[in-house]
């Protein structure tokens, strides 16, 4: 699908708040809301929208984010499809991968536990462990999700935290229906979530509106297909060494105001940063590692990349619906 300058100003204003009435979007587009209506709808067909979510602090309700990745000796078209089978299927899935290069498969979950990650491995390696030659797992403790304006030729617009350290908080039944209902689709109206929960409609707003106030919402943003929008995605997986907190501290903030990434993740693990990256080829690759190693080869140990061949993007709290 070619896009116009309006279409990439639409998925701009869904990255920044993808529960944006039409109407407000309509002014700033200058379109009739019908309009704005039709576009989405046409980028959400063609696959470039992928997911309309809200931005949940998954930490705050209890659910630690994992990395699991695996390297296949044979990874043949039907193994690639029984993986992203199992990536749907699994509740707790929130980003299932098929790679290109160090590994094969990278599988990001939630769990409340290290028991749930070691019963994730078990459901890998009972179905495919004939299959895998390694596998490691690295647990996040802070992640930023970054503004795609790269793709759509716009100002780097603020990053929206997502998982970060804080105290838990326990939500009743209701309030966990209706937040696995928005990362489900950011858009889903205040009557369709009502339906659902057995509340009226504004019983359903006052909460949706607490759960703001309260930091379980922290926004409503989208997610999108590189590969669609004319880039590849990258991850790099960097292990430091020598490094300070101030060192560290700068190389984070560097990669934050880079246009090439959308994700900064701190991890603990066999590396300790995580980066995604939309590049439109091997050169721009080249170029934004050439000018890490520059300004930050005195830190920068070991280092791997991988691409993203296909993905799932699901809610990982979709079985409180």
């Amino acid at each position: 699908m070619k896009l116009d300058k309006k279409d990439k100003v639409l998925l701009n204003l869904l990255y920044l708040d993808s529960r944006m009435s039409f109407v407000e979007m309509g002014k700033k587009l200058r379109l009739s809301s019908s309009s704005v209506e039709r576009r989405m709808k046409k980028l959400q067909e063609e696959g470039i929208v992928t997911l309309l979510f809200a931005d949940v602090n998954l930490v705050k309700l209890g659910l630690k984010g994992y990395r699991l990745y695996f390297k296949f000796d044979v990874m043949d078209e039907r193994t690639e499809k029984e993986v992203l089978k199992l990536f749907e299927a699994y509740p707790r899935t929130l980003w299932g991968v098929i790679c290109e290069g160090e590994y094969d498969v990278l599988w990001r979950i939630v769990a409340k536990d290290e028991l749930e990650v070691e019963n994730a491995i078990a459901l890998v390696l009972q179905k495919f462990g004939e299959k895998i030659v390694e596998k490691t797992v690295a647990t996040t403790t802070y992640q930023t999700y970054l503004s795609w304006n790269k793709a759509f030729e716009a100002k780097r617009n603020p990053e929206l935290p997502i998982e970060k350290i804080v105290e838990i908080e326990k939500l009743d039944e209701t309030d966990m229906k209706i937040l696995s209902a928005l990362y489900s689709n950011a858009r889903e109206t205040t009557v369709n979530i009502a339906r659902i929960v057995g509340l009226t409609p504004d019983a359903v707003q006052h909460r949706s509106r607490n759960l703001k106030s309260r930091g379980f919402i922290l926004g409503y943003t989208a997610w999108y297909d590189a590969r669609k929008l004319g880039f590849n995605y990258y991850k790099l997986l960097i292990g430091f060494r020598n490094v300070t907190k101030e060192n560290e501290k700068e190389f984070v903030a560097y990669c934050t105001e880079n246009d090439d990434v959308i994700f900064v993740n701190k991890t603990i693990g066999s590396w300790d940063i995580e980066l995604d990256l939309i590049v439109k080829d091997n050169g721009e690759l080249h170029k934004f590692t050439r000018e890490i190693k520059t300004k930050f080869g005195h830190i920068i140990g070991k280092h791997y990349f991988i691409s993203v061949v296909e993905e799932r993007m699901l809610n990982p709290i979709r079985e409180f619906i």
